[in-house]
This record gives C-alpha cells, sequence and structure tokens, in this order.
C-alpha cells in the first residue's frame, strides 16, 4: 500500500492541531482521520494538489484497530460494489486516494472555522462535539405500560 499524502497548504494548521499549549489532537494521523471523516460527513473530497513526498506515511502510522475499516467504509461510500475489499495495490491506492481527499477537503473546512473566528479553539471543539455526538431514541415502551397490559 503506498503512502499517505496531505497538501502542503494545511502544515501550518495540521501544526497548530497537534503543538502547543492548545493542542487538540496528538498526532497528525489523529487529525487526517477525523478530517477524513467529516469529509465524508459532509460528501466532499478535494483532490490534492501541492504534495510534499517527504512528508508522506505509511498506513501503519495508524495505529488503531479500526483503520483498516474504516477505509473500507469509505470504498463502500464510494461505489455500490465491494472490488475495494480485493487485496491489490490499484484497489488499496483508491482508498488511500479516497482517504486524502476527504481528509483534504475537512482540513480546509475546518480551518475555515478556526482562522474566522475570535474562539478558534473553542469553535473547533464544538465542530468535534457537533460531529462525534450520537442521538440516541428513546425505545418505544408503550407495550410495557400498565394500561396497555391490561
Amino acid at each position: 500500500m503506498r503512502r499517505i499524502q496531505r497538501d502542503t497548504a494545511h502544515e501550518e494548521f495540521i501544526k497548530t492541531l497537534i503543538s502547543g499549549e492548545h493542542a487538540v489532537f496528538k498526532e497528525i494521523w489523529r487529525v487526517l482521520l477525523f478530517a477524513a471523516a467529516f469529509g465524508v460527513k459532509k460528501g466532499q473530497r478535494t483532490p490534492l494538489r501541492d504534495i510534499d513526498s517527504g512528508k508522506a506515511f505509511p498506513e501503519s502510522y495508524f495505529s488503531t484497530p479500526g483503520w483498516k475499516g474504516f477505509l473500507y467504509l469509505l470504498g463502500f461510500c464510494e461505489g455500490d460494489n465491494s472490488d475495494h475489499l480485493r487485496n491489490d495495490d490499484k484497489e488499496q491506492d483508491k482508498l488511500i486516494t479516497a482517504f486524502e481527499e476527504y481528509a483534504n477537503f475537512g482540513l480546509y473546512e475546518m480551518a475555515k472555522i478556526v482562522t474566522s473566528s475570535s474562539d478558534p479553539l473553542g469553535d473547533l471543539a464544538t465542530l468535534l462535539a457537533e460531529n462525534t455526538k450520537v442521538e440516541l431514541q428513546s425505545p418505544d415502551i408503550s407495550d410495557l405500560t400498565e394500561e396497555s397490559q391490561l
């Protein structure tokens, strides 16, 4: 599998997210994973324009058990077949490209929020919270009430 790349336009923004006293993420791979998930949620991809191949890293940097599953889910977002599950370089490259482009879109959107805000970290935290929130629905328990049992 080829190395994962990112657009050089995001280098300074990524540095602000992973370093300093107000760091939001611990590692670059976490930033990219969140940005890609945000891009998927919005249904948008942006091709990479300017790449520094020296900053690309192997997919093994993604030290989370769900990494491969996330990639395969991207494949299902992209098409209506399971070709991406094949273990060949062409299909794996398509998955990595999709990941890179979703992350690229996500980084652009995240940067807009942070750079146009008077409270950039607060707004980014709000974005994180809004996009990780799971809404639980109350179960229908009408059949368990006293009246329904009479």
